[in-house]
C-alpha cells in the first residue's frame, strides 16, 4: 500500500509540476480544459511591442523654391501615427557674418499646423506659409532668414513613446526678389542702363524686367528676360521717349517658372535735348544724429530755376519724391522720418519745356545715392536698436547697442536710463551716462544700476549734445532668477489632486506633478515655462497647459504633466524656465526626474517581468519526467538576492515553494530597458529603493494542488524599487493544470489595495 500511495502521490506532484510551475511560469502546456482554463504564462509572457518609434531617417526642406511658404518634409516611421512638426528662425548671422545652427530651445511648435496642435496626422509634409500674398513685398525682413525645422514621430493611441527629433541638415530659405534695383536717370540720352544686386536663391534661372510709366508700377509691359548669371542690362531709348520717366521693376524667375515677389521700383529715364545741368555737391547738412525729427540738405547752385527732392532708404531703394518742386538750395526732410535708418538723398534739376508748359525737362539725377563715391547719408537722433538686462550681486547691468551714428557722432551722445515697476507707465530717469564714459564690450554698452535703483522694467533714450533727445526705446526687463527645488513626482497618487484629468494613457501610466519654488526675487517674473526629455541633458520639449499647444505659460508652481506616451518603466526629465512680463527668460532651473504612477492591471505586468526572470533560471521545474522535478534549489538574482525553490509531496498532493529573498534582475535605465547591465551617465543612481532598481522583491509565490490537479495558489510578495508596494496571491485558483479563476490583490504604496483578475494579460 506504500508503494501504491507514493505512485498516486507522484501523479499529481508531476501534474502539479507540469502545470503550476512549468505552465505558470514558462509556457502553456494544453492540458484539455474547457475554454475557461488559461495558462498564468498569458500573464507573464507579454507580446513583442515597440516601445519607443524609430526617427524619420531625413528631414527635407525646400531652399527658394518659392516666395512665401518653405515646403517641409520627411521619411515615413513604421507604426508613427502622427509626426510633430517644430521650428526655429535664424534671423542674422553672428558678428563673423557665420549662421550658426539654433538651440534646441529656439524651437517652438508652428503656429497654424493644426487647429489645437503640432501634430499632423498621416502626413509626412507640411507647407509652411511664411509669408501671405498681402505680406509679399521686397523689404520684408523674412527673406533674409533662416528656417530649422525638426520633426518626432508619434504614436499615442498605441501609447508608443515619441522618438527623438530629427533635424534639417539645411534651413529652409524663401525665394528671394532681387534688390538694390537702379536705373540711371539722365546720365545718357539713348538708354537707361539697370543693375540689381542678384537674388540670393540659388535656383534663380533669370531675371525678367519689366517697365511702366506710372508711378506706382501699375501697367507694366513685359521688356526681356536675362540669364541668372547678369545684374545688368541697358535699355535703349528712341528719340522720342527721351525725357519719358519709366518705373522699372524686376522679378527672378525659377526653372520650373516660380517668381519672386516683384522688386523695388526703380525711376530712369533718358536725358532729352535742353535738359538743365546735374546737380552736384548734394551733402546732409545738419541731420546725422542732431535731431530726432528733421534732416537738412543743401547742395549747390548749378543754376537751375526749379529741383525736386528725392529720398531713399536702408531699408528701402526705391526713389520717394519728397518735393516736385524747391526753388532754392536746401531742402528740410520731416517726412515720415523712422529711428534707426540711414536716409539717402539726390536732387534733379528741371526745367519748363519752351514748347510745352505742361512738361518738364529734366536733368541727371545727382550722384549722392547709396552707392555713390559720396553718398548724401542722414539719420535722426535714434534710440538703442538693442537693450538688454542682466542680474549681478543684486544689481542690474543694462546693455545696449549705441545709437546709429559713427564712432565721431556717437561720442556725442549720452543716454537716459529709465526705469519703472510697470511695464506701460511710472516711467522716471535712474541715471544718465556719456557715451564716452561707458564701457564698451562686444558692440554693446554696459551701465550698472544699483540694487536700490533697480526696476522690473527699463527703456533708453538717446540724447544729443546740442540737447536733442530721441524716441524711447522698446521697453525690456531683466531675466528672472532660475526657480529653485524643483521636484518631480514618482508613482504618485494625484486623484484627489487633479480629479477628473487623473487618467491613465494608452500604456497605463498616469500623469506625474512638477513643482518648484519660486526664485528669491519675484518681482519680475510673469510666470514659467516647464521643459520634458527623456534625456538629461537634451531633447527637451516645452509642454503646455493641458497639452493645448496653446497655453505655455504658467502663473503658480506647480504643473501636472499629462503625457500621453509615457510608458513603464521610464523616467523622465524636467526643467522650468522663468519669465518675466515680456515673456523672455534665460535661466532654467535645476533638471529633476519623475514618472508616473501605473494601473493595478499593469503593474501586474511589470511585475511579472522580474518573476518570469527569475523562474528561467531554475533547472529542477524544467526537467523531464516527474520525480525528476523533485527536490531543493536556489538561484541568485541577476543583481541582488536569491530564489529557492522546494518541490516536495505533501499528503496525497504536491506542493511548491517558491521564496524570494531581496531578488532582483533589473536596474532603471532612464530609456526604458530593462536589463543586469551597469547604468550609464543617463540613469539615475537613486531611483526607487534601493538604489535604481526595478523590482526588489521578498516572498513567497506557492502553489498546491490534488491528484485533479486543482489547487490554489498561496503567498505575498512585498516590493521595493521603481514601484514599491506587495501582490497576494491567495486567491488565485488552479484548475486542471493551469490558472483557472480567482484574481490577485495589488496593492501600490499611496493607492488603496485592488484586485486583478486572474485573466490579466490575455488581452
Amino acid at each position: 500500500m506504500k508503494r501504491t500511495v507514493l505512485s498516486v502521490t507522484s501523479i499529481a506532484l508531476t501534474a502539479l509540476l507540469l502545470s503550476s510551475c512549468a505552465d505558470f511560469f514558462q509556457g502553456k502546456v494544453a492540458m484539455g480544459t474547457h475554454a475557461e482554463i488559461a495558462s498564468l504564462a498569458d500573464v507573464v509572457i507579454p507580446q513583442e511591442q515597440i516601445e519607443q518609434l524609430a526617427s524619420p531617417r531625413q528631414v527635407f526642406v525646400s531652399s527658394g523654391d518659392s516666395p512665401n511658404t518653405i515646403t517641409v518634409s520627411w521619411t515615413p516611421v513604421e507604426e508613427a501615427s502622427s509626426y510633430r512638426l517644430e521650428r526655429a528662425i535664424v534671423t542674422d548671422p553672428n558678428e563673423n557674418g557665420v549662421w550658426l545652427t539654433p538651440e534646441e530651445s529656439d524651437y517652438a511648435v508652428i503656429s497654424g499646423t493644426s487647429t489645437s496642435s503640432a501634430t499632423l496626422y498621416g502626413r509626412t509634409s507640411y507647407t509652411d506659409t511664411i509669408l501671405s500674398q498681402n505680406t509679399m513685398r521686397y523689404t520684408a525682413p523674412e527673406y533674409g532668414y533662416r528656417y530649422y525645422y525638426r520633426v518626432c514621430a508619434e504614436n499615442a493611441f498605441k501609447g508608443y513613446d515619441s522618438s527623438e527629433y530629427t533635424v534639417c541638415t539645411q534651413p529652409g530659405v524663401l525665394f528671394a526678389p532681387p534688390t538694390e534695383v537702379k536705373a540711371s536717370a539722365g546720365s545718357s540720352d539713348t538708354s537707361v542702363q539697370l543693375t540689381w544686386t542678384k537674388s540670393t536663391s540659388v535656383t534663380v534661372r533669370e531675371y525678367s524686367i519689366y517697365r511702366s510709366e506710372n508711378e506706382d508700377g501699375t501697367n507694366a509691359a513685359y521688356i526681356t528676360s536675362v540669364k541668372s548669371n547678369m545684374n545688368h542690362y541697358s535699355d535703349p531709348i528712341a528719340d522720342q521717349n527721351r525725357g519719358v520717366v519709366y518705373y522699372y521693376s524686376i522679378y527672378a524667375e525659377t526653372s520650373s517658372g516660380t517668381k519672386s515677389c516683384v522688386s523695388a521700383l526703380a525711376m530712369g529715364y533718358a536725358r532729352a535735348e535742353g535738359a538743365p545741368p546735374q546737380v552736384t555737391g548734394v551733402a546732409v547738412t545738419n541731420g546725422r544724429g542732431t535731431s530726432a525729427s528733421q534732416i537738412v540738405i543743401g547742395w549747390d547752385n548749378v543754376g537751375a530755376e526749379h529741383y525736386a527732392v528725392y529720398r531713399s532708404s536702408s531699408k528701402d531703394s526705391a526713389l520717394t519724391l519728397l518735393s516736385p518742386n524747391v526753388t532754392g538750395t536746401s531742402f528740410t526732410d520731416s517726412a515720415n522720418l523712422s529711428p534707426g535708418l540711414y536716409y539717402y538723398y539726390q536732387v534733379q534739376s528741371w526745367a519748363e519745356d519752351p514748347d510745352d508748359a505742361s512738361k518738364k525737362i529734366k536733368g541727371q539725377m545727382s550722384e549722392s545715392s547709396k552707392t555713390s563715391a559720396s553718398p548724401a547719408e542722414g539719420f535722426i537722433l535714434s534710440p538703442p536698436s538693442t537693450v538688454a538686462v542682466s542680474k549681478s550681486s543684486g544689481n542690474h547691468v543694462i546693455m545696449w547697442t549705441p545709437a546709429i551714428g559713427n564712432q565721431t557722432e556717437q561720442n556725442d551722445y549720452s543716454y537716459i536710463i529709465q526705469g519703472s515697476n510697470s511695464q506701460t507707465t511710472g516711467f522716471a530717469d535712474l541715471a544718465t551716462v556719456n557715451a564716452s564714459d561707458l564701457f564698451f564690450f562686444d558692440g554693446m554698452y554696459y551701465s550698472t544700476i544699483d540694487r536700490d535703483l533697480a526696476k522690473p522694467f527699463y527703456r533708453i533714450k538717446t540724447v544729443h549734445s546740442n540737447g536733442s533727445e530721441s524716441e524711447l526705446s522698446a521697453v525690456t526687463a531683466p531675466a528672472p532668477d532660475k526657480p529653485r527645488s524643483i521636484t518631480v513626482s514618482c508613482t504618485a497618487n494625484l486623484a484627489s489632486e487633479m480629479g477628473s484629468d487623473w487618467q491613465y494613457n494608452a500604456n497605463e501610466v498616469y500623469p506625474v506633478k512638477v513643482t518648484w519654488t519660486p526664485p528669491a526675487q519675484t518681482e519680475d517674473v510673469l510666470g514659467y515655462i516647464v521643459y520634458r526629455s527623456d534625456k538629461r541633458d537634451r531633447g527637451f520639449k516645452k509642454l503646455s497647459v493641458g497639452n493645448d499647444e496653446k497655453t505655455y505659460i504658467i502663473t503658480g508652481t506647480t504643473f501636472y504633466d499629462i503625457n500621453t506616451t509615457a510608458r513603464p518603466g521610464k523616467i523622465y526629465y524636467y526643467r522650468v524656465l522663468s519669465v518675466n512680463a515680456l515673456e523672455q527668460g534665460a535661466n532654467y532651473s535645476d533638471v529633476a526626474f519623475g514618472y508616473g504612477a501605473i494601473t493595478a492591471n499593469q503593474y501586474l505586468r511589470e511585475y511579472n517581468k522580474t518573476i518570469m526572470s527569475s523562474q528561467k533560471k531554475l533547472t529542477l521545474m524544467h526537467k523531464s519526467g516527474s520525480t525528476s522535478k523533485l527536490g531543493q534549489e536556489s538561484k541568485a538574482g541577476s543583481i541582488s538576492g536569491s530564489l529557492s525553490y522546494d518541490a516536495h509531496v505533501e499528503g496525497i498532493g504536491g506542493r511548491v515553494i517558491m521564496h524570494y529573498e531581496n531578488y532582483c534582475d533589473f536596474y532603471v535605465h532612464a530609456n526604458g530597458k530593462l536589463d543586469a547591465n551597469p547604468l550609464t551617465e543617463d540613469d539615475e543612481a537613486n531611483v526607487g529603493l534601493p538604489e535604481s532598481l526595478y523590482f526588489l522583491i521578498t516572498g513567497n509565490t506557492n502553489t498546491s494542488a490534488d491528484m485533479s490537479a486543482n489547487g490554489m495558489m498561496d503567498g505575498t510578495v512585498t516590493c521595493r524599487g521603481m514601484y514599491p508596494g506587495s501582490v497576494v496571491y491567495n486567491e488565485v485558483q488552479i484548475k486542471g493544470g493551469a490558472a483557472g479563476g480567482g484574481r490577485y490583490t495589488v496593492t501600490r504604496e499611496g493607492f488603496a489595495s485592488e484586485f486583478v483578475d486572474w485573466k490579466v494579460g490575455n488581452e
